[in-house]
């Protein structure tokens, strides 16, 4: 069984490293430290690129990622570029057969195919989409 690897975008986790390769990288290209100090500039420059890099890469690696906010979802399932939605234009979620069906306001349907996946993080996804399209809907 293959497992789901989750990235909760609005995360304080995300938060830190992305603030921390930012400071990285303004460090070392506007040379604070002064002239005298090139190569602490220059390792500053060459960690918050590698920082970003991570930080994007991890969307990027992987044929089962599901990343998300509260906004909405990015699901890749088997695939290169998934499948991506506002949690807002959900109207119903349905799992039957190991298959995912979920049905926009607009009638278009995605299927998911998770009959490779752990149950858990079957569960865990379906958590998420039913957790945050109630949340959603509540305020419409």
């Amino acid at each position: 069984m293959k497992r789901i690897r989750f990235n909760k975008l609005n995360d304080w986790k995300n938060g830190i490293l992305l603030i921390l390769t930012i400071t990285c990288m303004f460090s070392g290209t506007f040379e604070i430290f002064g002239e005298t100090k090139t190569e602490w500039n220059k390792m500053l420059g060459i960690i918050g690129s590698v920082g970003m890099v991570i930080y994007f890469a991890r969307m990027s690696f992987g044929k089962y990622y599901v990343g998300w906010n509260k906004a909405g979802i990015t699901i890749r399932i088997k695939s290169f570029l998934g499948k991506s939605f506002n949690f807002k234009d959900v109207k119903s979620t349905d799992l039957q057969n190991g298959i995912l069906i979920i049905v926009k306001n607009n009638g278009n349907k995605i299927e998911l195919d998770l009959s490779e996946i752990e149950k858990s993080d079957i569960d865990k996804l379906t958590e998420i989409i039913i957790e945050n399209t109630v949340a959603n809907n509540v305020y419409n």
